[in-house]
This record gives structure tokens, sequence and C-alpha cells, in this order.
């Protein structure tokens, strides 16, 4: 998973980068705009994955926590 968001997010850029820069060469505007909204989405993907990275630890954590407390549990009740 973490090679194929590395690579959708490092095409985006390129693209973005590339659509930039022909913009900027051939002097249209639209594709500059178009570029930078890539570019933005390449970041926006970056972030995405890191906040899932996020919520995938605290769901472990979460687990964790519930794991301990149903082995307390257990013992409280002698079994």
């Amino acid at each position: 998973m973490r090679t194929l968001t590395l690579f959708a997010s490092a095409f985006l850029a390129f693209d973005g980068a590339a659509l930039v820069a022909l913009g900027w060469w051939m002097g249209r505007t639209w594709l500059v705009i178009i570029g930078i909204v890539l570019l933005l989405s390449s970041g926006l993907a970056l972030h995405a994955y890191r906040r899932y990275l996020r919520r995938l630890d605290e769901i472990a954590e979460a687990r964790r926590d519930l794991r301990e407390e149903t082995e307390s549990l257990r013992k409280l009740l002698g079994g």
C-alpha cells in the first residue's frame, strides 16, 4: 500500500509540474491552473495516507487496551 501511494503521489507531482511548466512556456493559464491542482492533489494523497496510518495506530492501541481490560476482568472473575 505504501509503495502504491508513493507512486501515485509522485506521478501526480510529475504531471502537475510538467503541466505548470508547459502552460507557463505556452502562455496557457488553464494548463498552469490544472498543473497546480495536480500538485496540490499529490500533497493531499500523502496527507491522507499519513492520516490513514495514524488511524490504524489508534485502532491497534484501542484493541490492546480492550485486550488488557478483558484479561483483568477474567482474573477478577476467577476464570
